[in-house]
């Protein structure tokens, strides 16, 4: 017979989910628009025969698939851990982000790869309707990035920095194709268009890298650039009553959710004040450091650890 498990919520006294409505309506709004626009970009990049215009669109329909990785693990995150997930849904958001710079990446690759081959075999553009798309592009995307730099003041979330690299990279690529209008125009000079697009590539490179490496040090569980693990145990040593602190370990279950564990060596007292020494190192790491979960484990100098190198070290 297949064993059940009950929904585990009260296992927790830190909740392992994050309720995030501000980046939901931030996402679910960005979705919409971008869709739409992916839209007019296709129709007017094959219309014109703009790479510039192209490559935007391509960008913008990775954009939908981004804003829909990021809404699905957002809506997840904010589900209750079970007695299988323990943690909850919270990394599936940072699996989300890694798909999405590793979508930023393969994009920038593709797009620098078409601006060279547009350098190679020049072809002419349709110059107003790329002008025309430009424009509304640019305004789309500027109303984006003020819509999701706003929510990220307001909650940190790196799908929301990931898909706000993702306009950033948009608002360039809009801003490029009218430089690229504007120059085609007064000089009939075709390779600004595939040239712009390759520089731009290369922002859209960086953005892809950056939140890639943000993603992977969160999933390799690196301490938070934020956190000085040398200053937290020479804090947490401090206590009059704490010898030594190893096991050490602290690392990020997602952006704003910190997870800390350690074995606390105290001297030989009783029990209950030994769980005092605990809740006091809790408080001030919570106080401090806004470690909100930690695992403190007591170890105290007994007869049986005598022979061990490590308590002789330390006695």
């Amino acid at each position: 017979m297949r064993k059940t498990y009950s929904q585990p919520q009260y296992y927790h006294h830190v909740e392992h989910l994050k309720e995030q409505q501000g980046s939901k309506k931030t996402l679910w709004a960005s979705l919409l628009i971008t869709l739409f626009f992916t839209i007019v970009e296709v129709v007017g990049g094959i219309l014109s025969n703009s790479l510039a215009l192209l490559s935007d669109s391509a960008h913008m329909l990775s954009d939908v698939l981004a804003l829909g990785l990021s809404m699905i693990a957002i809506y997840f995150a904010a589900k209750a851990p079970t007695a299988r997930y323990t943690f909850g849904y919270l990394r599936l958001e940072i699996l989300a982000a890694l798909l999405n710079g590793l979508a930023l990446v393969v994009i920038a690759l593709g797009i620098c790869y078409e601006g060279i081959m547009r350098i190679l075999h020049p072809q002419d553009v349709d110059v107003k309707l790329m002008l025309t798309i430009s424009l509304i592009g640019l305004v789309v995307n500027i109303i984006l990035t003020i819509i999701l730099a706003r929510s990220l003041k307001g909650e940190d979330n790196i799908n929301v920095q990931s898909a706000l690299w993702h306009f950033i990279g948009d608002l360039l690529n809009s801003v490029g194709v009218i430089v690229a209008v504007v120059v085609i125009y007064f000089t009939h000079w075709v390779l600004i268009d595939p040239i712009l697009s390759i520089l731009i590539s290369l922002i859209i490179f960086r953005g892809g890298y950056k939140i890639v490496k943000n993603a992977w040090d969160i999933l390799m569980e690196k301490v938070p650039d934020e956190l000085d693990t040398d200053e937290i145990i020479a804090r947490m040593k401090e206590h009059p009553n704490v010898l030594d602190v190893h096991e050490f370990h602290l690392s990020a279950i997602t952006t704003g959710h910190y997870n800390l564990s350690a074995h606390v060596v105290v001297d030989n007292r009783s029990d209950a004040e030994n769980y005092r020494v605990i809740n006091e190192l809790a408080a001030m790491l919570k106080e401090t450091y806004s470690l909100d979960h930690t695992t403190l484990q007591v170890e105290h100098l007994q007869a049986n650890h005598l022979d061990d190198p490590y308590f002789e070290q330390i006695k």
